[in-house]
């Protein structure tokens, strides 16, 4: 057969380049397939096997496609689920306002201590730092790593909330 165009061969290869590195970051497991079957299709041009080369592009482009459509759902998820940790920054700022307020008390209220007062202090040392993490991550693309600190500051903000009594005062409140 006749070798397909030298054109059509680096298509391929922008093909995969471009929709690489979402790929990588979402679907990372499919990317190895991808590169092997390129791989193969390539050792195929060289061997002269034009029709095996032209079905191995078949099966990049349908790899590409999956890959890439496995990856913008992955991608959709995350961006969800980092719009969830939105009243985060709310709620760090609530717990802040608390501990200066209780810093500014001459007696606490029944329930706290001065230990866990300064332990909540601590803690949302932590949680700011993580959450800036968090933040720095997102700002840099990194959906998987933003998620994964954030998921990590949302049970501490609420341990913080229950241990100065914020969430019980939350409850009583009306709607």
């Amino acid at each position: 057969g006749t070798p397909p165009s030298p054109r059509r061969r680096c298509s391929i290869d922008t093909a995969v380049a471009a929709a690489k590195p979402d790929i990588e970051k979402f679907a990372a497991d499919q990317m190895a397939g991808i590169t092997d079957a390129v791989g193969a299709a390539k050792q195929k041009f060289e061997g002269g096997d034009y029709a095996g080369v032209i079905a191995d592009v078949q099966t990049v482009t349908a790899r590409v496609s999956e890959a890439a459509k496995a990856a913008a759902e992955k991608k959709a998820a995350l961006t969800a689920e980092w719009a969830s940790f939105a009243t985060l920054p709310a709620m760090v700022g609530q717990v802040t306002a608390k501990l200066t307020e209780l810093g500014a008390m001459r007696r606490l209220p029944a329930g706290l201590d001065t230990a866990k007062v300064d332990g909540a202090k601590a803690s949302l040392e932590t949680v700011n730092g993580l959450w800036t993490e968090a933040s720095a991550a997102f700002e840099q693309g990194d959906l998987v790593a933003a998620v994964a600190k954030a998921k990590d500051v949302k049970p501490m903000v609420d341990a913080l909330k229950n241990t100065l009594g914020m969430a019980a005062a939350a409850a009583r409140q009306p709607a």
